[in-house]
Parts: structure tokens; sequence; C-alpha cells
């Protein structure tokens, strides 16, 4: 009987320990679907003398976490992800509106007109091409997305679950924004015989590609992988029929603790110090007038697509049905 009572006591101690909770000493706690955290959390830790702790996921995850956490929120902020993630959790309540004074170096493509959310980044989506396993199957290195779709191709593209990955999402309805709905669906229907199988986050299609696995990933900010792998056989293409881009917010969350704090965390990461530990963590394309630092791409000299990332969060999950519906093998 007191083995059992032991055993009882023992498994609820446990049962907290594992629960994350608020810290009461100004802590931040923060759901991150980006780059290098702990990069983030230290440098911002350094300037403002606040600690930050995080969990990594993806931003389909913190979406689906903030919804069941909704009556006792157990983060502050919410960082990285797709924009569409976040546009749904504003639908939802689960954000906190701030404007920071930042934020009015960020363009209104960029953030959230109530101050909902405001992007720390832009985020492009283009191919990394594996040149030695598409010379090994005699292919070309593919440059304008209609490339991709040739059945030459069959098999050897790798792309994320739209489902939870933010990135994979923006590109499909950013496909059919740049085409039109009924062109759009029929540009996926020939892209997606290519693609064997979709990986759970936005990234892996990238390793992939690097390790050889698959000749082209689609995948966001494709030099940031080639910088951090430079001796790999790979290369970074920006179809030249347009590359997507969109934001990358930060967001306060609805029931925060510490909304001082998290003010402070916003008003850093727009700040230029916080903007060039940002690229450091993930060098993508800067949303502020921060000179870029070298490896990310001008953004003066890709084709940027602006993507509408207020109809297609509207329509985020009749984009997603469809997807399923036409694509069974690939849920």
């Amino acid at each position: 009987m007191r083995k059992t009572a032991y055993s009882c006591l023992l498994a609820i101690l446990l049962l907290v320990l594992a629960v994350p909770a608020f810290a009461d000493d100004g802590t931040l706690s923060m759901y991150v679907a980006y780059g290098k955290p702990e990069l983030i959390a230290s440098e911002f830790e350094k300037a403002s003398g606040i600690k930050v702790e995080f969990l990594p996921m993806s931003s389909g995850e913190v979406l689906t976490r903030l919804k069941a956490e909704q009556a006792n929120p157990r983060t502050d902020i919410w960082f990285g992800g797709g924009s569409d993630a976040f546009i749904q959790a504003k639908e939802d309540g689960l954000l906190l509106p701030y404007v920071s004074p930042n934020a009015e170096r960020v363009k209104e493509a960029f953030k959230d007109a109530e101050g909902y959310w405001t992007a720390v980044s832009v985020v492009v989506v283009g191919l990394l091409a594996n040149t030695e396993r598409l010379a090994s199957k005699g292919l070309p290195v593919p440059q304008t997305w209609a490339e991709l779709a040739d059945p030459a191709f069959e098999n050897e593209v790798i792309a994320s679950n739209p489902r939870t990955s933010g990135t994979a999402y923006t590109s499909i309805s950013g496909m059919l924004q740049l085409l039109g709905e009924e062109k759009g669906w029929a540009y996926l229907d020939a892209l997606y015989a290519n693609v064997p199988f979709l990986e759970k986050s936005g990234s892996t299609p990238g390793t992939k590609t690097v390790q050889g696995e698959f000749s082209v990933g689609i995948v966001p900010d494709p030099h940031s992988i080639k910088i951090n792998n430079p001796d790999a056989p790979v290369v970074t293409v920006f179809p030249k029929d347009g590359t997507l881009a969109w934001p990358a917010p930060a967001a306060i969350v609805k029931g925060t603790k510490n909304p001082e704090g998290a003010k402070k965390f916003i008003d850093w990461a727009l700040s230029p110090e916080g903007q060039k530990v940002l690229m450091l963590a993930t060098p993508r394309v800067p949303v502020t007038d921060v000179e870029p630092i070298e490896g990310v791409p001008d953004p003066k000299a890709l084709d940027l697509v602006p993507y509408d990332h207020v109809r297609w969060g509207a329509e985020r999950e009749a984009v997603l049905e469809e997807f399923s519906a036409r694509y069974p093998h690939l849920n």
C-alpha cells in the first residue's frame, strides 16, 4: 500500500515537472519556429538582462498548442513561422496586439495593421539543387517552377507538408496567387506528381537534398542552407518565374504574464542590433533597412512575388482541404 502511494506521488511530481510554466523571476517563455534560438536568447539577455526560455516547434504545432492552451497560456511570445498561422491565431483571439516604435521601419505588407504580429525578417522560397545527383540522373538544374513540374523529375523533388509547415502552405497558396487558382492547381498536380512523400518540417527537404537523397528541395531561404554547407554539392535557385516572399513574424501571446518583457523583446528584435543577430541566427532577408550580411541575396535582384497573406490566411482551411483531396497519397 505504502509502495503504491509513493508511486502515485512520484508520478504526480514528474507530471508537474514535465509541464512548462511561466517563471516568476521575469524570465520570458517563447515558442520558436526559427533557427538558432539559443543565440537569439543569449544576445537578448546580454542586451536587456532578461532571460529567455524557449521551446522549438513548427508553426503549425505552435498554433495547435496555443489553441489547446488558450484558457491557460504557457508562453509569452511566439517567434517565427508562417504568417498564415499568425493570421489564424489573430482570428482565434490568441494574440495580444502591440505596435513597437521600431515597427515603423517595417513595410506595411510585412506587419498586421492592428499590431497583432510584426515580421522580424523576410522569407524567400526557392530551390536547392544537388548538382551531383542531378548529373547522375542526366537532369539539368531547374531555373523555373515550370521546369520543376517536368515528369523527368519524378521522385526527385522533396517538399514539406502544408498542414505542419508554414513554408509549405505559403508555397502552395503562393502558386495559386501567381498562376490563378485553376492554372495553379493544374500546376501543383504536375509538381506533386514528382514528390514521393512530404516532410513534417519545412527545413528537412533542404537537409535531404544536401545529403543527396533528392535532386531538388523546395525550401525556405536556400541561400541559408548553402551558407551553412559551403562544401556541399548544392546550388541555390530563385525561380525566374517568381520568387515567393513572405514575412516571418513575431507576436505576443494573449494572457502573457510578462507583457512588458515581451514588448522589450519585440522592440529589440526590430532594432538594428537585433536584426543583425537574427541574420546571424538565420541568414534571412532583413525586414528593416539593415545591410544584409554576406551570402544573403539582395531582394532588389530577385523577382519577388508579393504574397497576399491576408487572403491566404483566411482561405487556409479551404486550401488545405483541397490539397488533401487532390493528393491523398501524400496525407
